[in-house]
């Protein structure tokens, strides 16, 4: 089997965006600062999409990002997001004319602080095993820089406890052609396509890892209390936010290990707000649960 199979799947949505980028105009060559409305702070790593299209970017650590970046045409509406916030959405035209864009904190319901007890019940959920006959990889070959990757998201829909809390997360990165990658961790409900859909989460969760690869990514999750609700499955995903090639090459790679499966749902997109599709892959990505049952 190609090793490549994923990712040339995920490469037949990219050439839309490419297509559709040329639309950009000279003048949409200005910067965006994306900053808190309260504190006046940046928000870094804010996420910009156009509804249900392969195109956008991720602000920088600054908050900032360049508008042509995007892709979109002056017509097109983007929305600015974070978790944590309330989404903007404006035309493009519009967002040019904002050299400091603000989001407004969202206002999160104070959930019952429950004690886990000791007989709680702890489950691994997911794929624990880091081989596989093909992979993910978040840096295809129609990317013409490694920029065009930004926003990039890929994850599994994972089966749960209602009222389980998420306590950990593990990912393995089998290779990577990239220095000071940086992630976000989602986790979301599903509507009734069954694809990710409301954010679970009231904190950004954003982990960066170190410059070395195959290895597995452990994130300790119990201090942002991650609770499903009556959720019985949910999509955990990793959005792409930062990284820098190690050297100029024709092909880059940051991959996970995956396994063909007639059971497992993987979920990818390629910009924050393009729509998601699913594939029959089980990815090396797992999380640990606690419930009372």
């Amino acid at each position: 089997m190609n090793i490549r199979f994923v990712g040339y799947l995920v490469a037949t949505s990219l050439g839309v965006g490419v297509a559709l980028a040329k639309q950009v105009q000279p003048s949409q060559s200005v910067e965006v600062r994306v900053v808190d409305s309260q504190r006046k702070q940046p928000i870094p790593y804010a996420s910009v999409g156009v509804v249900g299209r392969p195109l956008g970017t991720v602000a920088d650590a600054q908050g900032g990002f360049l508008l042509a970046r995007v892709g979109a045409a002056p017509t097109d509406t983007v929305i600015i997001s974070c978790v944590g916030y309330q989404s903007r959405r404006l035309l493009v035209a519009d967002l040019g004319k904002l050299p400091e864009l603000t989001l407004t904190p969202q206002a999160a319901a104070l959930q019952e602080v429950q004690v886990r007890a000791d007989t709680w019940k702890r489950r691994n959920v997911g794929r624990e095993g880091s081989g596989g006959f093909t992979f993910y990889n978040f840096h295809l070959q129609a990317d013409k820089e490694p920029a065009n990757k930004l926003g990039r998201e890929v994850g599994a829909i994972l089966g749960v406890k209602p009222n389980s809390f998420v306590e950990e997360a593990y990912v393995y990165l089998r290779q990577s052609s990239f220095r000071h990658l940086r992630f976000r961790l989602n986790v979301r409900a599903l509507d009734s396509q069954d694809h990710p859909a409301a954010s679970l989460l009231t904190q950004d969760v954003q982990f960066a890892v170190a410059d070395s690869t195959a290895s597995w990514q452990h994130l300790d999750l119990k201090p942002y209390n991650i609770n499903v609700g009556p959720q019985r499955r949910i999509a955990v995903t990793l959005e792409w936010l930062d990284g820098i090639p190690t050297k100029q090459q024709e092909w880059y790679s940051v991959s996970i290990p995956a396994a063909l499966s007639a059971t497992h749902r993987m979920v990818f997109r390629d910009k924050s707000e393009d729509q998601w599709k699913v594939q029959p892959i089980n990815l090396s990505l797992y999380i640990t649960t606690v419930s009372p049952d």
